[in-house]
């Protein structure tokens, strides 16, 4: 049986993404990002300072040739926010893929499922591929 991850044609052999939060120190976090075995790594594009140019950001401590970054929303509370910031991540990865987190409430992590739904019809329409963080909700993934 094949159990790959296929999105948008490309197929990975991890089904696992890890994320870039929690980790105290960079080299904490490089390594257990290689130790887990996973392709895919989420970076919160709304937690990258951009003030400073010329320092490293989170992106780039990564191999981009061995990773896929899959930009996300983290911090979005509204819809808007979340456009803003899917289309700030393309702007500074290049890519059109996007995990979309519409979360209004930062206490309890709970996922907008109306802000979600309207970000990701017109990130869509605007030519991305929408990973939602949604409830396990059919209906809803389905739409």
């Amino acid at each position: 049986m094949n159990d790959d991850l296929v999105i948008d044609g490309i197929t990975f052999n991890s089904r696992l993404m890890v994320g870039t939060g929690r980790h105290r120190t960079s080299a904490e976090m490089t390594a257990s990002i290689e130790a887990s075995g996973c392709e895919i790594i989420t970076v919160a594009i709304g937690r990258i300072d951009l003030s400073n140019p010329g320092e490293k950001t989170i992106l780039d401590f990564f191999d981009w040739d061995k990773y896929t970054i899959l930009p996300n929303t983290a911090g979005s509370t509204t819809a808007e926010q979340a456009i803003f910031t899917a289309r700030l991540g393309r702007e500074g990865t290049g890519t059109s893929w996007v995990k979309l987190e519409v979360i209004p409430d930062p206490r309890h992590l709970m996922p907008d499922p109306v802000g979600t739904y309207s970000a990701a019809k017109e990130l869509i329409s605007d030519g991305f591929t929408v990973l939602p963080y949604i409830h396990a909700d059919p209906v809803l993934a389905d739409k």
